[in-house]
């Protein structure tokens, strides 16, 4: 399971306005949180259905979030050939945000904000992660790039 790469998003907001548009460039550690299970599908196909996942990061300014993942892959052997999920955020002023994601096959994902509260209230975006590291134990280090729209609400 340490090389197969599952979508997380991590943002580090404060001091935004809305309608601004948020670049995201974050590093974040995730872990495993159940056990890899398998079902066979046909030709020799497995579904990994109902992984989780959480990340924590702590941002340069001290500001931390953390986040809750859930999705499931498809693979051939050891070969990804589709994986997908959501993403559920919380942020240090308490605001939530969610965002779906697709596993790539050649590594990495893509990953699209759905909104969220407060100031993610109507947000939209989306960017690009990827592993940086992984260990035995499931754990990893995400690049994380992209940008979130605030809502002029």
């Amino acid at each position: 399971m340490s090389t197969r790469v599952f979508a997380l998003l991590v943002l580090f907001v404060s001091g935004v306005a809305l309608g601004e548009t948020i670049t995201v460039d974050a590093t974040g550690h995730y872990v495993r949180i159940n056990e890899p299970e398998f079902l066979e599908l046909v030709d020799d196909h497995e579904l990994y259905p109902g992984y989780r996942r959480h990340i924590s990061v702590t941002g340069k300014d001290g500001k931390a979030e953390s986040h809750w993942c859930f999705g499931s892959n498809v693979m051939d052997g050891s070969t990804l050939e589709f994986g997908a999920g959501y993403c559920t955020a919380l942020d240090d002023d308490g605001d939530v945000y969610w965002t779906w994601f697709e596993v790539a096959k050649r590594g990495g994902f893509a990953w699209k904000v759905m909104g969220g509260t407060g100031k993610y209230k109507g947000a939209t975006g989306g960017g690009t992660s990827r592993a940086s590291g992984s260990l035995p134990d499931g754990s990893a280090t995400l690049l994380i790039k992209g940008t979130i729209e605030l809502a002029d609400e």
